[in-house]
């Protein structure tokens, strides 16, 4: 049974067109931006051993060069009010991005208002872009579902120029296996509605796993990127650990390469773990940008090592 929406249709409709219009301008002057097949933005951070953002001394070179902040709301919960202002000041002048959650009904978009407003809105935090699971657990949200919960972001004063981007996790999922090739985000009118309202698309695709999977899957992930390019939209492309381990930076530098090859580069990578109960000894932390397989020194790489490859 779909959810239904509470607000007027029409004025839904008129609430949609107009965040949709704004935010398709911004991605199209984003696209135009990168006109190098290299040029893009990377953001670091995570949620095991996220406290380490907030010691300037681990990302010197990476905020050197322009690297930016990426503060998923599992970690960001995980630091107290002194620690999350510790974090903006050493970022004080880098893009910042958020990741919340979705849900797709009118109940968990106020929830997700609520954790915008208490944790973020109040430090004063104005991101380049918000990115929310929109197809967790193989949820299959609605054009309709996603435009509520833009609205109501909206509504709570995300700003009109950061863009809210649905992080597609279909293409992860078994049962989504089989189909995969018929269900091409080219082929799929449903998707692109999506991620046109949107601006623009965040695809969680690990390294190491984006190559563990059968050809179709990579496939899959080509075609995302490029039609959304071809659209002239915003493309976030997740970079995570998985079961990398000391295999992380070769696995992200094998997958970098991989895109480029295939004229699939995203305009963001988002480099990030999201283990809540990590070993002491889990080598993919946030880090110290001097180490290669943390988020931080992946997050280096991308920024700088792959472009003088």
């Amino acid at each position: 049974m779909k959810t239904r929406i509470p607000s007027a249709r029409l004025k839904l409709a008129k609430q949609y067109f107009a965040v949709g219009l704004s935010l398709l301008m911004l991605a199209g002057t984003h696209a135009a931006e990168s006109t190098s097949s290299d040029k893009y933005r990377i953001f670091a951070g995570g949620v095991a051993g996220v406290q380490a953002l907030a010691e300037a001394s681990n990302s010197v070179a990476f905020r050197s060069a322009c690297g930016g902040v990426y503060l998923h709301n599992n970690g960001w919960g995980r630091l107290d009010t002194k620690q999350r202002k510790a974090v903006l000041a050493v970022f004080s002048n880098a893009p910042v991005a958020v990741e919340l959650g979705f849900g797709g009904s009118p109940k968990s978009a106020e929830a997700w208002v609520k954790s915008w407003q208490r944790s973020y809105q109040t430090f004063g935090i104005k991101p380049k872009f918000i990115a929310a699971n929109a197809f967790a657990n193989n949820n299959h949200p609605t054009p309709e579902q996603w435009a509520a919960y833009m609205v109501a972001l909206r509504g709570a004063g995300v700003p009109t120029n950061t863009l809210i981007l649905p992080t597609f996790e279909y293409q992860n999922f078994r049962p989504n296996r089989a189909t995969l090739t018929q269900c091409l985000v080219s082929k799929q009118p449903v998707f692109q509605a999506i991620i046109r309202g949107a601006g623009g698309i965040v695809l969680d695709t690990p390294p190491g796993f984006f190559f563990a999977r059968e050809p179709a899957y990579r496939d899959w992930v080509v075609d995302a990127v490029r039609w959304t390019k071809s659209e002239g939209l915003c493309a976030v492309v997740i970079v995570s650990p998985h079961k990398s381990l000391t295999q992380y930076p070769a696995h992200t530098q094998r997958f970098q390469e991989y895109l480029r090859a295939h004229q699939a580069l995203p305009d963001v990578f988002a480099v990030e773990n999201y283990n809540p109960n990590a070993a002491a000894n889990y080598p993919n932390c946030v880090g110290n940008e001097n180490q290669p397989d943390t988020q931080l020194g992946v997050a280096l790489w991308l920024q700088v090592g792959a472009r003088t490859k």
